[in-house]
């Protein structure tokens, strides 16, 4: 049997909801949306928000090792590297542009963090399993 017979839609489902869960077991994280544009002061710190409450497993932070950093060219730019589940993101029907385009900031641990990236990894048969967020105090 070759690796293309087993890259199959059951297999994809399952491999999601594998991370899925294995998320939900992580840390909580919230991403940060400004209410308006005009909802930030003059240096740039949002005054009026709204939260996505998400789950990451694992949450890393800087320096990373070697294999995340060979694996993710941008992550020696960031301070802090959250792993989201993909289906979870889909499961509240929000695209990775809407959460590049809308959400601005990262909570986590009572710590803020401007997000800096957004971006899909851990490719599976035809999708992703992650999406990976990453941000600076």
């Amino acid at each position: 049997m070759s690796i293309s017979d087993r890259m199959t839609s059951a297999a994809l489902s399952r491999a999601k909801i594998h991370v899925r869960d294995v998320c939900a077991s992580g840390s909580d994280i919230q991403l940060i949306k400004p209410s308006t544009p005009s909802s930030k002061d003059e240096f740039g710190a949002i005054t009026s928000a709204s939260a996505l409450d998400l789950k990451a497993f694992p949450v890393r932070f800087s320096p990373f090792d070697r294999v995340t950093l060979q694996r993710i060219t941008w992550a020696e730019n960031v301070d802090i590297l959250c792993y989201v589940s993909k289906l979870a993101i889909d499961n509240l029907s929000v695209t990775i542009k809407q959460l590049k385009k809308k959400y601005s900031g990262l909570k986590y641990g009572g710590y803020n963090y401007d997000v800096r990236y957004i971006e899909y990894y851990d490719a599976f048969a035809n999708d992703w399993l992650y999406v990976i967020i990453g941000g600076t105090k």
